[in-house]
């Protein structure tokens, strides 16, 4: 028994010894904050060139599919209750499905840039349903942050929905992306889930793959696809979503929030606009106005003052855990 509290504690010293070098975490971040960003120009070039709920089922299917013999191996290792990969199923087709594929549909019908602030309003939705559903006090900071925030996006769809490429609908859609990935981190704080982030990353991808699959199925838009002769950019595009971002940007994100602080790994949401916005400006020709750059400003400025300000758990780590994003 002594041995393997040694041997345990041994793990956990070597997993979280990464965060006590600054420049790793520093780079950690950054990567974070460069990832989520691009991922919707990615969704952008990705799905004009398929349809969105395709390159969505693309992106879960092939990640589920190339994570899924390292799951099962950590399985037989670290066996796991039924209950517990159940739970982490469903939360995967609320954070996967009901938020990213969402997200990606928002975004096909937005400029990439715009998408991303309004993609980035999850810790204020988070704020609302913790207190409402959980009855979590909000303090002022967080009332600030919660008034910005919504000022910003309001201002954000009235200065852009004239431009081309804007749609209300791509809007609504975005935003319902965020409370998605809002109440997902919210239900799973009330969720046993497996100790083993693997275990649980697999079984979150496996579940939003095979409900993408059916639904893609369902809606006969495999067949009318010529999947082969795909441009360069949308198999770039995917290329990134599966593996820069779904397996190597969420691991990252699981890292930081686990072994560095929650607080820290948050700060996505108001770099990853920036992110986007300059990167859609260079690679996609999206026109910066001051407007735009004002309206995102007061929106991050809300959402700074929520993650500075603790606001409830926006988390999304597969333990028993505290998205995604």
């Amino acid at each position: 028994m002594q041995h393997s509290s040694e041997s345990r504690r041994g793990d956990s010293n070597s997993r979280d010894g990464w965060a006590r070098s600054r420049t790793l975490v520093v780079l950690a971040v950054g990567y974070q904050w460069f990832y989520n960003g691009a991922n919707f120009v990615a969704f952008k070039i990705g799905g004009d060139a398929i349809h969105p709920l395709l390159l969505a089922t693309m992106r879960f299917a092939i990640a589920a599919v190339a994570i899924l013999p390292l799951g099962l191996l950590r399985l037989r290792a670290h066996p796991t209750r039924t209950r517990e990969c159940v739970n982490a199923a469903g939360l995967g087709v609320v954070m996967l499905v009901g938020s990213q594929t969402t997200a990606i549909l928002g975004t096909h019908m937005l400029p990439a840039g715009v998408a991303s602030v309004f993609g980035s309003a999850a810790p204020l939705f988070l704020a609302l349903f913790a207190w409402i559903a959980l009855r979590e006090p909000i303090g002022w900071r967080q009332t600030c942050g919660i008034g910005l925030g919504f000022v910003g996006l309001v201002l954000m769809a009235w200065f852009t929905s004239g431009a081309d490429g804007f749609k209300p609908l791509g809007a609504a859609l975005t935003l319902f992306a965020s409370a998605c990935w809002a109440g997902g981190s919210l239900w799973a704080r009330q969720l046993r889930l497996p100790a083993d982030p693997v275990v649980a990353l697999t079984a979150q991808l496996t579940a939003a793959a095979v409900v993408l699959v059916i639904v893609a199925a369902s809606t006969g838009e495999p067949g009318r696809t010529d999947v082969i002769h795909l441009p360069a950019a949308a198999w770039g595009s995917l290329g990134f979503l599966v593996v820069g971002s779904t397996l190597v940007g969420y691991a990252v994100f699981l890292a930081v929030n686990s072994d560095v602080s929650p607080t820290i790994a948050n700060t996505f949401n108001y770099a990853a606009p920036v992110v986007a916005l300059l990167l859609s400006a260079a690679l996609l020709g999206e026109h910066l106005s001051f407007a735009k750059l004002f309206a995102a400003g007061v929106a991050l400025s809300g959402v700074a003052l929520m993650i500075r300000g603790g606001a409830p758990g926006h988390t999304v780590r597969p333990r028993p855990r505290s998205s995604s994003r």
